[in-house]
């Protein structure tokens, strides 16, 4: 018996699949487990071909809860593609190992995933793309719309291949060696920053407050400056964080409050 081999066509298909279809079907049971198994349909009918009953087992071993952040998570659909190749070639992986090591890479490729997308990648874009914005006016959200899909792209295709590469021992000794974690706690700090530096160039908040005396005139913004520019911007984004992670307010309740209170501050002149 000949072994089996996944072709390239194969292979792009399932990338291209969950690329396109990672978050078509939610669901509180499974989260992206339909979608998870929709991406290893071309897979398992490359290998399996005319065994219906042996495509059946492998679409219902992949219909179980599964979630990761999706583009990063591309790294799992791969590993799971090369660990579907090895169990047709005759290798000992039962229905249970393949799920076991889908749920341990599910953790760790969020945490990675989060802190390099929505942390990381999407700030630093805005931050350009508004930066643009204000000079070239349409050009800036041309340029967010057209740079994040071909940087998602990119990456997420060659963390596929890594994946399948790879294999199980290869994410696994990724992760057990510790560079993982300094990565994602670099891309934490790096997230941070530019949180920071977007916080303080577009939150414009000022106050005209000043005590007068006679010829003497103390600015409380002048006050403030001198012991922290920016100070109030600062204080706006604690309280928005305080209230969203502390007091659990929705978003459109902070959202409204920040709303009420710039306009209460405007009318009375406080800001």
């Amino acid at each position: 018996m000949s072994e089996k081999k996944l072709s390239k066509r194969a292979l792009f298909r399932s990338w291209l699949t969950w690329l396109f279809f990672n978050g078509s079907s939610q669901s509180g049971v499974k989260m992206q487990g339909v979608a998870f198994c929709h991406s290893m349909t071309p897979i398992i009918k490359e290998l399996y071909k005319d065994d219906k009953e042996g495509i059946k087992s492998a679409l219902k071993r992949h219909l179980t809860l599964f979630n990761v952040e999706p583009q990063v998570g591309s790294v799992i659909t791969g590993v799971s593609a090369a660990m579907e190749e090895q169990r047709a070639n005759g290798a000992e992986l039962d229905d249970d190992t393949i799920n076991t090591v889908k749920v341990a890479l599910m953790g760790p490729i969020s945490g990675i995933g989060d802190t390099l997308v929505p942390g990381t990648l999407i700030p630093i874009l805005l931050a350009i793309a508004l930066g643009i914005t204000k000079t070239s006016g349409l050009v800036g959200p041309l340029f967010y719309a057209i740079v994040y899909p071909v940087i998602t792209i990119l990456y997420s295709w060659y963390l596929f291949k890594f994946g399948y590469n790879a294999g199980i021992n290869g994410i696994q000794n990724m992760l057990a060696d510790g560079k993982m974690n300094a990565l994602t706690d670099s891309l934490s700090v790096l997230g941070l920053l530019v949180i920071g530096a977007l916080s303080a160039t577009y939150i414009n908040i000022s106050t005209p407050l000043k005590y007068v005396r006679g010829e003497m005139v103390l600015s409380l913004q002048d006050i403030l400056d001198r012991i922290m520019p920016g100070i109030l911007p600062l204080v706006i984004v604690g309280l928005v964080y305080y209230l969203l992670s502390k007091k659990k307010k929705s978003p459109l309740w902070v959202m409204g409050f920040i709303f009420i209170f710039a306009l209460v501050g405007t009318v009375l002149r406080i800001f």
